[in-house]
């Protein structure tokens, strides 16, 4: 049994320590590039959003009447909204 727990710990050990060299390597990169990393994370997110909007414009009723899709997001996010509140309290 003691085998097993030596094991146990001795994986334990090993996967905290290629987690903290896989962090210092990651970090490094982000740093050496910051404006790569912003561009692509921008490029993505303007990318994400378009996307979305072209689906929504593809919707007849959001297409004819862009008030639909207002008040349909505002409705998402309240619905969000609250939901999240209500999970947060929760903890």
């Amino acid at each position: 049994m003691k085998d097993e727990i030596d094991i146990l710990k001795k994986i334990e050990d090993l996967t905290a320590r290629l987690n903290q060299i896989f962090s210092e390597k990651g970090k490094n990169v982000f740093e050496r590039y910051p404006l790569t990393f912003a561009l692509l994370i921008f490029f993505g997110v303007v990318m994400v959003t378009d996307g979305v909007k072209d689906l929504l414009q593809e919707i007849p009723i959001f297409k004819n009447s862009p008030v639909v899709m207002l008040v349909a997001g505002i409705l998402v996010l309240v619905v969000t909204g609250t939901l999240y509140k209500k999970l947060n309290k929760g903890e």
